[in-house]
């Protein structure tokens, strides 16, 4: 009995030890401290709780992280166009310069940045909350993707980007044709933007039984491997040459993941064979004969 009790004891205590430091652990997360971890080597069931907690702790230090960078990006967007407008203002004030044409054509364009950042601002916390209102119905995707592309070709002629588009049948999803055309909008815009004059904006539509794969591929500047999935992380910014442009914030991608993750789809990008990006989006298709 009585050794019986000591064995107890020993097993109650290489039980509960490794409970107390996990209770420990817990209360430190609970406290919005995210940094520290376990770093078990069991192999039993413990062990598999200490290494889950653990990647519950890195997850959480990444979304902080994530949040206070997102914060500061937001912050140091608004403050450009804020930066512009109040310089320009205190320069007609003193009379440095004089209010004409010029000048209110330069002040209008400063508040129309402001005001679609803060548009996409908020229609980005719409997707992320599940905001965003769709009305499901069949979609003809190959005549949304070539009605939102006619909207974009006359201004790719006149930077001399030829727009190469798909030449297929009708074929349909299941999806809101509105937030549709926002995505191959957004899409095109996007491969606009960021392709060098003269160049091509290729679009192929490739149906299978299952699955419709629209791909939007760009001529250079290009992107490499390890930033593609970054691209899709609101305000992400690169430094490399795609990231010269000032026409956005980058909230373009990160809308379009909502909406297609809203579709029960799919959307990568990685480096076009054209020296670019290339933008793959994935849809679930309609079999029509089934219907």
């Amino acid at each position: 009995a009585a050794l019986a009790f000591i064995m107890s004891l020993l097993l109650a205590r290489g039980l509960l030890e490794p409970i107390r430091r996990m209770m420990r652990h817990v209360a430190e997360l609970s406290n919005g401290n995210y940094s520290q971890r376990l770093n078990e080597s069991r192999a039993d069931e413990l062990g598999q709780l200490t290494r889950d907690l653990d990647h519950l702790g890195t997850t959480l230090e990444a979304n902080q992280n994530s949040r206070r960078r997102l914060l500061a990006d937001i912050s140091h967007e608004l403050r450009t166009p804020l930066t512009v407008l109040t310089g320009e203002i205190e320069a007609l004030q003193d009379g440095v310069r004089k209010f004409d044409a010029a000048q209110l054509e330069s002040l209008d364009q400063e508040v129309k940045r402001l005001r679609r950042l803060v548009d996409d601002l908020y229609e980005l916390s719409l997707s992320e909350l599940g905001g965003l209102r769709y009305q499901f119905s069949t979609v003809n995707v190959t005549g949304t993707l070539q009605e939102a592309a006619r909207s974009v070709r006359s201004r790719a002629a006149q930077r001399g980007i030829e727009l190469v588009l798909p030449e297929a049948d009708a074929i349909t999803t299941r999806g809101d044709p509105a937030r549709l055309h926002q995505l191959f909008s957004n899409l095109l815009e996007n491969s606009l933007a960021y392709t060098d004059s003269p160049g091509t904006i290729k679009l192929t539509l490739l149906p299978s039984d299952r699955n419709i794969v629209i791909t939007f591929e760009d001529s250079p500047p290009g992107v490499v491997q390890a930033d593609c999935e970054k691209l899709f992380e609101p305000l992400y910014r690169q430094d490399l040459s795609r990231s010269r442009r000032s026409g956005g914030a980058g909230l373009g991608l990160a809308i379009c993941r909502n909406i297609v993750m809203a579709h029960n789809g799919s959307i990568s990008a990685s480096p076009s064979q054209l020296g670019g990006l290339c933008v793959s989006v994935t849809l679930p298709a309609i079999d029509e004969t089934k219907q």
